[in-house]
């Protein structure tokens, strides 16, 4: 049992928008954006023309500033007798949570718009994959779980 790995999973931020699906967002809002724009500027009403240009750049900000917010994950590991949890932020700031695997216990509480998935060993309490969904962190609890009963069973041996 020296070295052995009974959880090592890694878990990111569920991103929809790809960045493919991005530029492809990008070149549809700029062409109704600039066409609007030049209806408008050709009407008169040439300010109209500028706003629908900060229009587009406070889209694309706005995008950057949630991709750049997605970056952040955390990696799960059971091994050597040590459960260790890293979360890296986009930063590249990291915390590291290291608890007992023999004490530890999860703990999804969901209520109604909330969900929260907390291991808690000894006197420490960490909450993980606080950007997950309630399905995707109760998936996660049951992972962890299972990983937790294998490493008290092969401790036992």
């Amino acid at each position: 049992m020296a070295n052995n790995t009974f959880l090592n999973l890694t878990i990111y931020p569920n991103r929809s928008l790809s960045k493919t699906g991005f530029k492809i967002l990008m070149i549809i809002v700029s062409f109704i954006c600039i066409t609007c724009g030049m209806v408008f500027y050709f009407m008169g009403a040439w300010p109209v023309f500028g706003f629908l240009g900060l229009d587009i750049v406070l889209i694309y900000f706005a995008f950057k500033i949630n991709y750049r917010s997605g970056k952040i994950y955390e990696n799960i590991k059971i091994a050597s007798k040590i459960f260790t949890v890293s979360r890296i932020f986009p930063s590249g700031k990291m915390q590291v949570w290291k608890l007992n695997p023999s004490w530890a216990k999860v703990e999804f509480i969901e209520s109604r718009n909330q969900s929260r998935l907390l291991v808690s060993s000894e006197k420490k309490v960490v909450s993980i994959g606080s950007f997950l969904n309630a399905f995707d962190k109760k998936k996660l609890a049951q992972k962890i779980q299972n990983s937790i009963k294998t490493y008290k069973a092969s401790e036992t041996n």
